[in-house]
């Protein structure tokens, strides 16, 4: 019963994420510059998951998948940010890094870490986000310039990150010991806790896609 659930719950995943894949598509012509961002990292991640499950259906491993995903979104969601944050110093800092962290995924890559979590790029790639996203709120109380947060777009994207992010750096911080436990069941239940995760982060992506930006 247990391992039904779970399979249920890892596909299930895909369902938000189909829906915000298709949102953003139907909106594209129409979202701004940022958003449209966005909708290539639902995409991407979509196609990514996808595959995910093919090859579990294959029996084959998929965990290089998390690591050749993480600075692609970071990169997109950075990129988000910088635009919004364009006249601030935090967005003078972002291409730096953005590279730097690019940097660090690829020599991950190379010294062969695709095998397993990552927790250090997790942690590392959560902590920049959030702080990311508390600069922007900051700025939006500070200046008082959105009379109607929950027309903003960016509002919406930045609460799901930080009801996100905390949450996952948490499940990837004990996922080394999690992942090499003989228990099959603990194995389940931190993708169980990921892919919930993700599935309310990405009714916050298609939210953003969704609502139209005013003032």
């Amino acid at each position: 019963m247990s391992l039904t659930i779970d399979r249920i719950i890892m596909y299930a995943v895909m369902i938000p994420e189909t829906i915000a894949v298709v949102v953003g598509g139907l909106r594209l012509k129409k979202l701004q510059p940022p958003l449209r961002y966005l909708w290539i990292l639902v995409l991407f991640g979509f196609l990514t998951d996808l595959l995910s499950r093919i090859f579990i259906l294959l029996k084959l491993g998929n965990l290089f998948l998390i690591v050749l995903y993480i600075p692609v979104e970071f990169g997109l969601l950075a990129a988000m940010y910088r635009y919004e944050l364009s006249d601030s110093r935090t967005a003078k800092m972002i291409p730096f890094l953005t590279a730097g962290f690019a940097g660090y995924a690829f020599f991950e890559i190379i010294t062969g870490k695709l095998q397993g979590f990552n927790r250090e790029e997790r942690f590392v790639e959560g902590f920049l986000l959030l702080f990311f996203v508390l600069q922007y709120l900051y700025r939006v109380l500070k200046k008082l310039n959105i009379f109607h947060l929950e027309y903003a777009p960016m509002f919406w994207l930045s609460a799901g990150l930080i009801i996100y992010f905390p949450c996952d750096i948490i499940v990837f911080t004990f996922s080394e010991y999690i992942f090499s436990s003989y228990s099959t069941t603990f194995n389940l239940q931190l993708w169980d806790i990921h892919a919930i995760l993700t599935m309310i982060l990405y009714i916050f992506y298609t939210l953003t896609l969704t609502i139209p930006r005013r003032n």
